[in-house]
């Protein structure tokens, strides 16, 4: 176990593995709640689909046309 911290995914991952040793196949209340709990926020997150959407555009160009990107800054408002 050299190198393996108790960051979140570690603990993430033991909780998990502790709800379906101990809930699902061992039969503990608490744990099958955690497992539950643990499922429906995994649910949630992919049906909500946090985060930002990618940016998604096409279009053909034709010779001699080009694209531009451009960022602009939020804490600015407008390019400049």
């Amino acid at each position: 176990m050299a190198g393996r911290g108790f960051g979140p995914t570690y603990v993430k991952r033991t909780v998990r593995m502790n709800s379906i040793r101990k809930g699902l196949l061992g039969g503990s209340r608490f744990w099958l709640a955690i497992f539950g709990l643990g499922y429906v926020a995994r649910w949630s997150g992919k049906v909500t689909k946090r985060g930002e959407m990618p940016v998604k555009f096409s279009e053909a160009l034709q010779p001699g046309e080009e694209i531009v990107i451009r960022h602009i800054d939020a804490t600015r408002g407008r390019a400049e």
